[in-house]
């Protein structure tokens, strides 16, 4: 039997120190970009944080329209389904895309009144190189199914 004995001490290693230390002998100019984007990324999820689920809607709403310009014309309705549902993740929504090089409407369900009522003002109508409009028959209740049609 061997047996191998040190009394050398115990290296230690801390990754926290460890940057610190490379973050040191980093040039000034180096470190403030890294500060500077480090600030930017946190800037920019507190304001999706704090964005209202109409103004979310509407950003989701703008993903899909971009995505559903992108497509190209001879895409299948289940094709154009599964390119524009993760835009609305976490939503209970349903995608009719059988009319799809001219219309795919979107319908979302379950959307409170002060939502309902917001998302009529601030995502109405969006106009651009793909329009997005909501149908003007939905009321807004306790419980919506808010239609909206993309026109690419």
């Amino acid at each position: 039997m061997s047996m191998v004995a040190s009394f050398a001490p115990a290296v230690r290693f801390s990754p926290i120190d460890s940057v610190v230390a490379s973050l040191g002998r980093a040039p000034r100019a180096a470190r403030l970009f890294a500060v500077a984007a480090l600030i930017f990324a946190a800037g920019y999820q507190v304001s999706l944080a704090l964005q209202s689920p109409a103004q979310l809607i509407r950003g989701q709403l703008l993903g899909a329209a971009a995505e559903t310009a992108a497509l190209p014309w001879n895409r299948s309705p289940d094709q154009v389904r599964a390119a524009i549902a993760p835009y609305f993740d976490g939503r209970d929504i349903s995608v009719d895309a059988t009319k799809f090089p001219a219309l795919v409407a979107v319908t979302l369900r379950d959307v409170d009144r002060d939502t309902c009522q917001e998302a009529r003002t601030i995502a109405r109508r969006i106009e651009g190189s793909v329009v997005i409009a909501l149908d003007p028959t939905t009321p807004c209740s306790d419980s919506n199914a808010m239609v909206w049609r993309i026109m690419p």
